[in-house]
């Protein structure tokens, strides 16, 4: 799969591969002055997360019995998600649901499971071969998603993607390799084009569409009333925007955090100051940092630590 000749915007105006474009015409989009590849990438948060995580779950729950988890093993998992809740800050929309409910996951629960929490409550449940295939996912999707990480490391998360599909098919089947799954070897290449993953996604946009129906209030003319009441809201944009970016916490989950050395403190107390400083921060530094996990990579490289 490595070997493939990739599309470029020039074959695709060309057309060379006929079999994926219309016969009856040329696409509108070949007018206008952008690439056709690199200017319409993937869209992770469909692909990615509602996309391969969901399937990789479905498959766990209801795919062939070699891959299939049993009852006690999904009660496990979903016992260890729970069991998470406590734990979770305050800068995740949502807590952790069961797989019981997986149907009902929504993209940012997904894609909390690949980035975060999948990592730890599938340790020991799946079996080596499931966990280390699960990994390679979870890891380069880590690196794709950091715009630090991924101007580095963006050909290493392209292999883990490669390997990713190619060990997928083996281990689940042919029945694995759908379109989303097929897509991912382009991730990498868009993820550096564009800065990281979440400069091209549609995450931002989720639940843009259920705030703009709140904005409207009556069934006539609901174009005028949204405009009027986004223009209400730019009023106030700047001096919402003078809040403060982050709020120091000291109670958990929330009074934890990496500093810019990536030391990991835990807050203490804030308390007030004299002179020219207002408060100052007290905090707890974690000694002995260590990887959680060594494969496909050491763990500090995403920025996972285990601490004491």
């Amino acid at each position: 799969m490595k070997n493939v000749t990739l599309r470029t915007d020039a074959s695709f105006r060309e057309q060379l591969q006929e079999e994926h474009h219309w016969s009856f015409g040329v696409s509108p989009f070949c007018m206008l002055q952008i690439d056709m590849i690199q200017q319409f990438p993937a869209d992770y948060m469909h692909q990615c997360c509602l996309g391969v995580m969901r399937k990789l779950i479905v498959l766990w729950l209801r795919g062939k019995l070699s891959t299939r988890l049993s009852s006690g093993q999904l009660r496990e998992i979903s016992s260890r998600l729970l069991g998470l809740r406590p734990f979770m800050p305050d800068l995740f929309a949502r807590k952790p649901r069961g797989l019981e409910n997986i149907d009902r996951w929504k993209a940012t629960e997904l894609r909390q499971f690949v980035l975060y929490t999948g990592k730890i409550v599938l340790k020991g449940v799946l079996s080596d071969e499931l966990y280390e295939h699960f990994m390679l996912f979870s890891v380069a999707l880590a690196i794709l998603v950091c715009p630090h990480l991924v101007k580095q490391y963006s050909c290493f998360a392209s292999d883990l993607l490669f390997d990713f599909v190619e060990d997928g098919r083996k281990l689940y089947g042919d029945a694995f390799l759908v379109y989303n799954v097929h897509s991912m070897v382009h991730l990498a290449s868009d993820a550096h084009a564009y800065c990281g993953l979440d400069e091209c996604s549609s995450f931002p946009f989720e639940n843009y569409l259920h705030q703009l129906k709140r904005l409207v209030h009556s069934g006539r003319n609901p174009l005028s009333q949204i405009i009027k009441r986004l223009g209400e809201i730019d009023k106030h944009r700047e001096e919402l925007s003078n809040k403060p970016a982050a709020v120091v916490e000291t109670q958990k989950p929330n009074n934890v955090f990496v500093l810019s050395n990536l030391q990991c403190c835990e807050v203490i107390s804030v308390v007030d100051a004299t002179g020219e400083v207002d408060r100052m921060v007290r905090y707890r530094v974690y000694d002995n940092l260590k990887p959680l996990f060594m494969q496909p990579c050491d763990s500090r490289l995403i920025g996972v630590y285990k601490a004491q």
